[in-house]
Order: C-alpha cells, then structure tokens, then sequence
C-alpha cells in the first residue's frame, strides 16, 4: 500500500509516526463504511461489487484525500465520507472501463463483465455512482460537490477520446495524449488533494496548490502505468504490451512513431489482430527509439512540478508525506 511507502521514507520522524497512525485507522474505517455501502440485497450485484470494492488497489484516492485534509489543518468536516466517495467513484470507473477494454482480469480477479456480461456490469458501475452519491449532501457548500461533478463528466470525456482514438495513429498528438490522460487519470487525483482539502477547511484558493499538486501527480501516475506495460510480465502477474493489443497509444508509442518513422511497424500498431510475435517485435521498435528513457525523464519532471506546487505551504507531516509520495513515483523505474 502507498501509505507503506510513505512510512518507510520518514521513519524516524515522531509527527510522520503519528500522522501515519491515524491515517491507517482512517484507512480501515473507510473500508469498513465500503463494504457496508455495497449491501443492495441483488445477491449477485453484491458479490461481485464487493469483490471488486474489497479486491484491493492502492486506495491512492482516499490517501490523497486524507493528507490534503491534514494539511488544511482546521478539519471543518469528517473526511471519511469523503475517502468513500472517490474510492467508489473510482472503482466504477474501473468496472465501466473494464467492459469498455474487454478485460479479463482486474486486481487479479476476473472482470465483473465476464461474470455478468456488460449490462450487468455497466449497471454495477452505476449501482457504486449511486451509492457515492448519497454522500455528497454531507459536503454541501463547500465545493467538493461540484469539483466531483465536473471530474465525473471529464473522466467520461477521457475515456471516449481513448475509445474513439483504438487502433488508430491519426491525429495522435503528445498534446492530446496529455488531455487524455488529466481527464482518464489525473483530474480524479486532482480533485482527490483539492476536496480534501476544501473539507480541512481550506477555501478554493487556499487549496489551489493541492490541486496542482494533484495534477501532476496524477500525470506521472498515468506515466509510470505506461511504463509499466512495457515491463516483465513475472514482476506485474500481466503479460506485456496490454495497451497495444487494445490499441491504446501511450506516449512510449507516440515518441516511437514520431523519432522514429517505420510504415511496417506503424502498420501493426494499427492492426487489431495482432500475434504475440507483432507484439513483441513492437515492444523491441519502441524500446530501441528511446521512448522508455524518453517518458522516465517525463515522468520524473511531472513528479517534480507537483513537489513544487507545495513550495510556499505550511510544513507539516502532511506535506512532508504528500511529497514523498511524488518522489516514490518518480524513483521506481519500469
């Protein structure tokens, strides 16, 4: 879990200590609330949403959420709804992509689609959307409301671009990648920092540095899961190159095409049939133009705008933890 992360990196620091000790009974109180907000009565929805809830995950959401929180320091309202929410959000999100992609496997379980079939899916993404969005009322007139309105309809945004753009180079820019990836990814973890911090107490410009913060988080994030794909399979229990397969084009694969032009391999890439052989001679032409080094130094200057973003806010153990965690991200290579 990231909260381990963080722990290991300021071990030794008393405030850390504490903080960490109260994030992790808050941690485990949300997942207590979680399971009990997948209870319907629909056994079957039930089971298999919360499978899907209680499979794991980073829960990265609701940790943002929490530090952003502590470093308003004023903690007007409870945060835990709050850690809920986006976590439910987040997680249909998953369920909603899953059918989208044609996945067969989530956090090492099978997809809820192939268990329900799509309609049952999309209606337990919904079942979950549902179910966050009773507690938005807890949270009137402080903004996290409309924050977490405008997210939801740019992640939806987000994955249509993905979904229109499948198995094609056409118009595949580094500048509408980057659109893509803050609506699929980082605008959920920007709002995550800034509606936590706007429950701390914080008004919207008091939070705006969490926001950034966020969304450059959010940006490497998305940048190291690309990385990723390109990784050995024992170390992530996936075989590699899931995206081209789906024909999702990261900007490994974006930078290869550019620097390096090559009409066979620009013809697999858009071939929605590919063998394991075209996958691994794609891998081989990505990997030798520079693009794995190319999105490290990427990924690591994105991880260091968002330390940035916290220059001028109070220190504290909160802040302290909010920039390890961007650090963390940035130092552990594909």
């Amino acid at each position: 879990m990231l909260n381990t992360i963080v722990q290991k990196k300021l071990n030794g620091s008393p405030e850390f200590s504490a903080l960490h000790g109260e994030m992790t009974a808050a941690l485990s109180e949300m997942e207590r609330r979680l399971r009990e907000m997948t209870r319907s009565g629909v056994s079957a929805l039930e089971q298999n949403v919360a499978r899907m809830v209680t499979s794991g995950g980073k829960r990265l959401r609701p940790i943002l959420a929490y530090l952003s929180w502590r470093c308003a320091g004023r903690e007007e309202h409870e945060i835990i709804p709050l850690m809920v929410m986006l976590e439910l959000m987040h997680t249909a999100s998953l369920i909603h992509d899953d059918v989208v992609d044609r996945s067969d496997e989530r956090r090492g379980v099978i997809t809820i689609h192939r268990l329900l079939g799509e309609h049952g899916a999309v209606q337990c993404g919904d079942f979950l959307l549902g179910r966050a969005m009773e507690l938005l009322h807890l949270y009137r007139g402080t903004g996290v409301n409309e924050t977490l309105s405008e997210t939801s309809v740019e992640m939806c945004l987000g994955e249509l671009m993905q979904l229109n753009a499948a198995f094609s180079l056409e118009g595949q820019s580094e500048e509408r990648y980057y659109l893509q990836i803050k609506r699929k990814t980082a605008y959920l973890l920007s709002a995550s920092c800034f509606t936590g911090a706007l429950a701390g107490g914080m008004t919207a410009e008091e939070a705006a540095p969490l926001r950034n913060y966020g969304l450059e988080l959010g940006i490497a994030f998305q940048l190291k899961d690309d990385l990723l794909d390109f990784a050995a399979p024992k170390c992530f229990g996936k075989p590699r190159g899931q995206d081209l397969r789906k024909g999702i084009y990261t900007l490994p694969v974006r930078y290869a095409v550019e620097r390096r032009p090559d009409r066979e391999m620009r013809a697999l890439l858009e071939n929605p049939e590919k063998s394991e052989a075209d996958v691994s001679r794609l891998i081989s032409y990505i990997t030798d133009s520079g693009a794995l080094d190319y999105t490290q130094r990427v990924l690591e200057e994105s991880s260091r705008r968002a330390v940035e973003a916290l220059a001028h806010m109070e220190e504290g153990p909160g802040k302290m933890a909010l920039a390890e965690l961007a650090l963390a991200l940035a130092g552990r290579r594909a």
